[in-house]
């Protein structure tokens, strides 16, 4: 079946795969070329309460609370624009940082005003990240009290 002239094109066609392969597995492992905005979270515990009795109390954060976020850029280095960090609540955007991310973890402090739900966004590059989270009303503890943790009140 094989002629004298095969292993030739054996070689050829196996040689091919294996570029074929090869760029598969660069296009693959390629990095963006953008920062990489990777996400955003509250590294802040949900406020803590009364959850007995029905309460939906369970993950809900506390307004007139501090609560530290987290937004993991990839490669601060290669950021083209700021990063714009918002919280979003009845159609009323704050911004909560705006800055050219110099590490690769962002750490800005959001402080919900009010009662409601939230979109927390971060946008890099072109590249949109959001949180959505809900909030009760809270009470910020002092700092010798549990570590200054947030007191949200019972929703029922």
């Amino acid at each position: 079946m094989w002629g004298p002239g095969s292993s030739k094109h054996v070689r050829t066609v196996v040689g091919g795969i294996a570029v074929g392969a090869a760029l598969t597995a660069a296009a693959v492992s390629a990095a963006p070329a953008n920062a990489a905005l990777q996400g955003i979270a509250v590294d802040t515990l949900p406020g803590y309460g009364s959850s007995a009795n029905g309460s939906s109390n369970y993950g809900l954060y506390g307004a007139g609370c501090a609560y530290k976020l987290s937004v993991i850029v990839g490669d601060p280095k290669s950021a083209k624009s700021t990063l714009e960090v918002t919280s979003t609540r009845a159609g009323r955007t704050v911004t909560i940082h705006t800055a050219k991310p110099t590490t690769a973890e962002v750490t800005p402090t959001w402080r919900p005003s009010a009662p409601g739900r939230y979109v927390l966004t971060a946008k890099l590059d072109g590249v949109v990240k959001t949180r959505t989270v809900n909030v009760g009303t809270g009470v910020q503890l002092p700092q010798f009290i549990r570590n200054g943790a947030c007191f949200v009140l019972p929703t029922y």
